[in-house]
């Protein structure tokens, strides 16, 4: 279900969904988009992610009934596990809007039904009876259209054009009028959510951003780094700090004029003796994104693969027996332990053979 945007900034289809936690984190790590929302669909399942100031704030997921006449929240782990995925990114620049949304995620439900069921211009009528604040939300088809009210009164609307594909906001309540009007051609679903402090303490509301700290490529990042600074810790003991770093420097220019956007920031510092490996993750923006979440791996191997083939004209056959027992070791255990990552093994083990 789409909902109120001021324009798509990204259309990802076919997108695993267990990297998403890797998408929003990258909004906040690039800090591009200072307010909007993502979306995520599989199936009748819909997860959508608040973004402001560039950092996630809310997320919930809905899941719709065949029929559309019931919609639940669901836990978010029933669409981080599927595949394809169709993910998007909208700005939103509309402060009321966006107020409005923060609403809609934060309240729960008090009405959802086809319209046949609800009486539409008397549950508006009820607003201003009772003073109430609330968000009246019409889903028609695959977009839903936002309607606010503040202590009864109608404050504002915000409606999908088909004819201009995008969303409009309106203040004229003669227009709103003219919309209510039509619900009878048109025969929306219905949402209402009222909004109220003593609702919400009693909905035990929760952001839902906890999936944000199962971030499979920085998981993945930091095991590959952890990588390199064994072999980095081999190096230093059969050659003086001094070499290392020319040695680094070699290495990260013969990289660097491969893929300069992405390699070009590395480099070994004598004083901590490591290396800023953390640039490569934060120059992520400038992958193409097919190769940005699930492939990402590739860019990390081909660094190990000059690393390794650098250890095998260094080392002693049994130096690096030793780094290949302790690389293959270190691996084995993170996917015994990280089930995500089945089958990385045996692709540390290919590269591994270069060191036997």
């Amino acid at each position: 279900m789409i909902i109120p945007f001021s324009e798509l900034k990204l259309f990802i289809s076919d997108f695993e969904g267990k990297y998403i936690s890797s998408f929003v984190n990258d909004l906040a790590r690039d800090g591009g988009l200072s307010r909007g929302i993502v979306l995520a669909e599989a199936g009748n399942k819909s997860l959508y992610v608040l973004i402001s100031d560039g950092r996630a704030v809310i997320s919930k997921v809905l899941a719709f009934s065949d029929c559309e006449d019931f919609v639940t929240d669901v836990p978010i782990t029933e669409i981080l596990g599927e595949k394809p995925v169709d993910l998007y990114l909208f700005k939103i620049e509309n402060d009321l809007v966006f107020s409005w949304l923060t609403d809609f995620f934060t309240y729960p439900v008090s009405l959802y039904a086809p319209s046949r069921f609800v009486d539409v211009p008397k549950l508006v009528s009820s607003f201003a009876e009772n003073k109430e604040d609330a968000l009246l939300c019409l889903k028609h088809g695959t977009v839903m259209n936002v309607v606010s009210f503040e202590k009864g009164n109608f404050k504002g609307f915000t409606y999908f054009d088909p004819a201009e594909k995008r969303y409009v906001f309106e203040k004229n309540a003669v227009k709103f009028g003219s919309y209510l009007g039509s619900l009878d051609v048109s025969k929306p679903t219905v949402f209402c959510k009222k909004v109220s402090e003593k609702i919400l303490a009693s909905s035990f509301f929760s952001s839902g951003l906890d999936f944000l700290e199962n971030d499979p490529v920085q998981i993945e990042s930091d095991l590959y780094f952890s990588c390199f600074k064994l072999v980095f810790d081999a190096f230093a003991k059969v050659m003086p700090v001094e070499k290392v770093k020319e040695l680094s420097e070699k290495l990260f220019s013969y990289l660097g004029g491969r893929y300069p956007q992405f390699y070009s920031k590395l480099s070994f510092s004598a004083e901590t003796s490591s290396v800023n490996w953390e640039t490569v993750l934060d120059e992520r923006k400038s992958v193409a994104v097919e190769y940005r979440f699930g492939e990402y791996h590739r860019y990390f191997d081909e660094i190990l693969y000059l690393l390794l083939k650098t250890s095998a004209s260094l080392l002693q056959p049994e130096k690096k027996r030793s780094l290949a027992l302790d690389i293959g070791e270190k691996v084995r255990r993170f996917e015994e332990e990280n089930g995500d990552f089945s089958g990385m093994f045996d692709r540390f083990d290919k590269l591994l053979k270069i060191l036997r």
